[in-house]
C-alpha cells in the first residue's frame, strides 16, 4: 500500500512539474543590464555577434564588449549597399529555384518540395499543422550557404494521395469528401495509408534517398523535430547532423490503445461525428489565430497570410479524414529518450535552438534533451516560443548557418567566445517590422535553475533508471 502511494505521489508531482503548472516561462536574467545600447552580462561579456562570417547577415546592430560601435556610419552605408544589391541576387536565384515540385511515392501518392540554393544539403521539417511555407522566412538566407529543401509529410500542406483511399462517402462539404466510404480502395494497401509518425519517418528517409541523394542535415521543428529523431535514430548514415527547434517529446495520445481502430481506413462509423464535431471548429480562423497567439512569444509575427496558408490544406477531400487517422494512430516503437540514447551512441551532431517561452515545450524538455545528448549544444533564445524559426528567423538562421558551418570545420558547435555564454543580437528592421526587442540567446549547460527542474531532473534520472 505504501509502495503504491508513493508511486501516485510521484506521478503526481510529474504531472505537475512537467505540464507546466509552475513552470512558466523564466524571466529576463536580473543580471543583463544595458550599456550605450548593448546589452551586458556582468557574468559573461557580451559581444553582438563577433563572427566574420556573420556580416552578411543583414540589419544586425554590432557593439563590441564595452558597447561602442564596431563600425563607421561610412562603413555601415557601404555593407548595406553591398548587402541590398546580394539580396536582389540572391532574390532573383531564390525565385527560380523555389518552385513547388511533386515526388511520386507510394500508392502513386503526391509529395510537395521545394529546393533552394545550393551547397551541403539541409532538409527543413515542419510541426504539425503546417506546411513548407513556414519556413518562408528562413530559405532564403539559408540558401545562401546550403542546399535547401523543404517538404510537407503526406496529409499536411500540399501532400496528399492522389485518390480517395475509401471511396463511396456521402458528404460533400469541403474537406469530408474522402476517407468516409466503407471500403478501402483496392489500389491502397490499407495498412500503408496510416498517418502515423512512423510512415512520416519512412518518407522522410525515402526523401533523403530517392530526391536528395546525399546524406544531409536535419532541421526540424515541433513534430519535424521529432521526426528528425525518429530517422537519426534509425538511419544515422543519412544523417550528417541535427538541429531541433523544439522538437516535442511525445507524439501520439495513445488513444489506439483503448479504442478497436488505429488510424487506417476506412474511417469507422462511431469516429466520423466525433470528426464532424471538432473538425471545423479546429480549422476556423479564430481558433488557428488564438491557438498561434498562446504559443508564439512575437504575437506580431502572426499575420493573415499564415492563417491562411495553414486554412488551405483543411479544405483538402481527405483533410478530416486525415485528422481522424492522426488523432488514433500508433507512436513510436521507441521513446523520445531511448531515440536520444541511440543518436548519443551513434555520435551525430546535434544542436538545440529552442524558444525559452513557449508554453508546450517548456524550458525542461530542453535541459531533458541536452542531459541525454552531452555532446550536443543548447542554445535558448528569448523572447521566443514555439516557433522559433518563424518568430526570430534572423536569430535562427544565424545560429543554424554557423553551427553547421563549425560543424564542417571540425569544432563542436559552441559559437560563443570562450568564456561567454550570453548573446545578445538585436535588428533593425524585419520584414517591414518595426525594430523589435533584443534577443538573448544562452548556451545552457543542462543543469536545473529552478526548483520544479531540480525536481524533474530527479523524476526523470529516476525513472531511466527504473526502466
Amino acid at each position: 500500500m505504501k509502495q503504491t502511494s508513493f508511486s501516485l505521489l510521484l506521478l503526481l508531482l510529474h504531472l505537475y512539474v512537467t505540464c507546466g503548472f509552475i513552470n512558466r516561462p523564466l524571466s529576463r536574467p536580473s543580471y543583463l543590464k544595458s550599456q550605450n545600447g548593448c546589452a551586458t552580462n556582468k557574468l559573461y561579456p557580451t559581444k553582438l555577434i563577433s563572427s566574420p562570417r556573420n556580416a552578411r547577415l543583414r540589419n544586425v546592430v554590432r557593439c563590441t564588449r564595452e558597447g561602442a560601435p564596431s563600425v563607421t556610419a561610412q562603413q555601415q552605408q557601404q555593407q548595406q549597399q553591398q548587402q541590398q544589391q546580394q539580396q536582389q541576387q540572391q532574390q532573383q536565384q531564390t525565385e527560380q529555384l523555389a518552385e513547388s515540385q511533386y515526388w511520386e511515392w507510394r500508392n502513386g501518392w503526391k509529395i510537395h518540395y521545394k529546393k533552394y540554393g545550393k551547397g551541403l544539403p539541409l532538409l527543413l521539417l515542419t510541426g504539425f499543422g503546417v506546411g513548407e511555407f513556414h519556413y518562408e522566412r528562413n530559405v532564403e538566407e539559408l540558401s545562401k550557404d546550403f542546399e535547401v529543401w523543404t517538404m510537407d509529410v503526406i496529409g499536411q500542406g500540399k501532400s496528399w494521395p492522389s485518390q480517395d483511399p475509401a471511396p463511396g462517402g456521402v458528404y460533400s462539404k469541403r474537406g469530408f469528401e474522402w476517407g468516409f466510404g466503407d471500403v478501402v480502395n483496392s489500389e491502397i494497401k490499407s495498412d500503408e495509408l496510416t498517418y502515423s509518425c512512423q510512415l512520416w519517418m519512412d518518407q522522410v528517409i525515402d526523401f533523403i534517398e530517392q530526391i536528395v541523394q546525399r546524406p544531409c542535415y536535419v532541421a526540424g521543428n515541433s513534430l519535424g523535430g521529432y521526426l528528425a529523431v525518429m530517422t537519426a535514430s534509425s538511419r544515422p548514415e543519412l544523417t550528417k547532423g541535427l538541429l531541433l527547434l523544439n522538437a516535442t517529446p511525445i507524439w501520439g495520445v495513445g488513444i489506439q490503445k483503448v479504442l478497436p481502430w488505429s488510424g487506417g481506413y476506412p474511417v469507422p462509423e462511431w469516429v466520423r461525428p466525433i470528426t464532424f464535431t471538432w473538425w471545423d471548429g479546429i480549422r476556423s480562423s479564430s481558433t488557428i489565430t488564438s491557438l498561434l497567439s498562446f504559443v508564439y512569444a512575437n504575437k506580431e509575427r502572426i499575420g493573415p497570410k499564415l492563417i491562411e496558408d495553414i486554412i488551405e490544406p483543411t479544405e483538402h477531400p481527405a483533410a478530416a479524414s486525415a485528422f481522424a487517422s492522426i488523432l488514433c494512430s500508433r507512436g513510436s516503437l521507441k521513446t523520445f529518450d531511448q531515440m536520444l540514447g541511440k543518436i548519443k551512441e551513434d555520435k551525430v551532431p546535434v544542436a538545440l535552438l529552442y524558444g525559452r517561452d513557449d508554453p508546450w515545450i517548456v524550458p525542461l524538455w530542453g535541459y531533458r534533451a541536452k542531459r541525454s545528448l552531452p555532446h550536443s549544444q543548447y542554445y535558448e533564445i528569448t523572447p521566443a516560443g514555439h516557433c522559433p524559426h518563424h518568430e526570430v528567423p534572423e536569430a535562427i538562421n544565424y545560429l543554424m548557418r554557423e553551427w553547421i558551418l563549425d560543424i564542417e570545420g571540425g569544432g563542436d558547435g559552441n559559437l560563443m567566445e570562450e568564456g561567454e555564454r550570453t548573446l545578445t543580437l538585436q535588428f533593425d528592421e524585419t520584414h517591414g517590422k518595426p525594430k523589435h526587442d533584443k534577443l538573448t540567446v544562452t548556451l545552457c549547460d543542462g543543469q536545473p535553475r529552478s526548483l520544479q527542474e531540480r525536481i524533474d531532473q530527479w523524476i526523470h534520472g529516476w525513472t531511466n533508471r527504473v526502466a
